[in-house]
């Protein structure tokens, strides 16, 4: 694996990329925790060259102030594809890089060959609404993500902010890490809720019927941030998807159960 930084629009945005492994080429869209080289994308890349964007706004990717709604993400995300010369390949999204992902495969179609769409944003039902990750307490907010409230991700999430800030010394690699996460956790969340926020709804239903390549939704079971029951709403208006659930995980699928959801998307594209 190996990173790298993709100028886009004459460089209007400057993006960070993680592109390894072998075989044919496959997009990853990152999810609200921002994007890290992960067991997940790791399995990926055993049967597949990975290539996985930062979005502006997360990590050091540039230009987020050029985008407003989530349809100027859809286009960036366009023009980076047509940069790296990427056509007719698989798209993986998670999370908010999920809703990203259906709007992509929407908007052009014929340039994805199968979708897969993991614990996506992007509908909203007013009987099991979706919850609101930004007013949550951070203990709140570790139980929606992870189903292993003892998960170490799951405890880092549910330590106060400021408390982790006094508990570490700067001096120190630890801590240095310690806060860089912090930082990167909160530019993540406050990217997130540009298109999020107040509402995760931005009509995405309205073009789900455009999506007509082999699709494959994946939901954790446990999923506290968007109901697993947001599965059907989006394969009924998909004319080619079917929805799996996954046990043992909550939103943060991919990452609880990397090679299970590694193993469903290899299945959808074998075939």
């Amino acid at each position: 694996m190996n990173e790298q930084s993709i100028s886009v629009r004459h460089g209007e945005f400057n993006v960070d990329l993680f592109k390894g492994g072998t075989g044919k080429p496959l997009l990853f869209l990152h999810g609200i925790s921002g994007l890290e080289w992960t067991p997940f994308l790791d399995q990926l890349s055993t049967k597949h060259t990975v290539i996985a964007p930062r979005t502006p706004g997360f990590g050091e990717s540039t230009g987020i102030e050029l985008l407003d709604d989530v349809m100027d993400v859809v286009f960036f995300y366009l023009d980076l594809l047509d940069e790296l010369n990427l056509y007719d390949l698989p798209l993986i999204g998670h999370s908010i890089g999920g809703m990203f992902a259906a709007e992509l495969a929407a908007a052009q179609p014929d340039r994805f060959s199968h979708v897969v769409l993991a614990s996506p944003f992007g509908l909203w039902d007013d009987t099991n609404p979706v919850t609101d990750l930004f007013a949550v307490s951070r203990i709140e907010l570790a139980s929606c993500l992870y189903a292993d409230p003892e998960n170490k991700e799951a405890v880092a999430v549910a330590a106060a902010p400021e408390t982790r800030m006094t508990e570490v010394d700067p001096d120190t690699e630890d801590g240095k890490a310690t806060i860089n996460y912090l930082v990167e956790r909160a530019k993540s969340m406050s990217t997130a809720a540009k298109y999020l926020w107040p509402i995760p709804n931005r009509g995405l239903k309205k073009r789900l019927h455009r999506v007509k390549q082999p699709a494959l939704v994946i939901w954790g079971e446990s999923d506290g941030i968007i109901p697993s029951s947001y599965a059907h709403l989006l394969t009924k208006h998909m004319e080619n998807a079917s929805a799996h659930m996954v046990s043992d995980a909550a939103h943060m699928v991919i990452d609880e159960q990397p090679d299970h959801v590694a193993d469903l998307i290899e299945s959808l594209l074998s075939n």
